[in-house]
């Protein structure tokens, strides 16, 4: 019986866990322009002043690619964060770490409330959002993200579609086929180029 009731307190924490997010989507959403250069100042001042530089930078990323970009905020406010992650020749490795912590969410729900995976998807969407712009070379970090979140074969759930209409966000569809989908363009893309 005791064993039984720590598994069962075990999960309840678990279902109510945030995962390593600041904010959930729909917090972000809220955010203005000098909120987010806000967030992104803070973390940057934060950065500096901790042993571990990376975690307050991990962190700002993190939140940036959270937040819907409907009104294309991303590239307004990104650039400090990847510049200081750049500097410290941690961007590719904290991408990565956020990519395999996005897909580890939504690939093990149960853990995770529907609006932390809404949250995660909307992360790895403006990723490959961004990432679509940037893989140049079939070997550059933008194609190797693709390809991860591709190979996840990510299912999003009934109960995440339903905090995507709740919040009159677009539809939700499956990172793995939107990453899908970009891999595809790009190899024909790449095709016409070489014909």
């Amino acid at each position: 019986m005791k064993i039984f009731k720590t598994t069962l307190l075990t999960l309840s924490f678990a279902t109510l866990c945030h995962a390593g997010l600041l904010f959930q989507y729909h917090e972000l959403t809220l955010m203005d322009l000098d909120q987010m250069n806000k967030l992104v100042q803070d973390k940057i001042k934060e950065s500096k002043k901790a042993d571990a530089k990376t975690v307050p930078l991990k962190e700002g990323l993190q939140a940036v690619y959270s937040r819907p970009d409907v009104d294309r905020m991303i590239d307004k406010v990104v650039s400090p964060l990847r510049a200081e992650l750049q500097d410290l020749e941690q961007y590719d490795r904290i991408l990565m770490d956020l990519t395999d912590e996005a897909l580890n969410a939504l690939k093990h729900t149960r853990n995770f409330k529907p609006a932390v995976q809404v949250t995660y998807a909307i992360f790895l969407e403006n990723l490959m959002a961004d990432a679509r712009r940037l893989a140049e070379t079939e070997n550059s970090l933008e194609r190797k993200i693709l390809k991860k979140i591709e190979k996840a074969q990510i299912k999003v759930t009934k109960a995440a579609e339903n905090e995507r209409r709740v919040r009159s966000l677009s539809e939700a569809r499956s990172p793995s086929d939107i990453a899908s989908d970009i891999l595809e363009s790009l190899q024909k893309l790449e095709k016409a180029k070489a014909d």
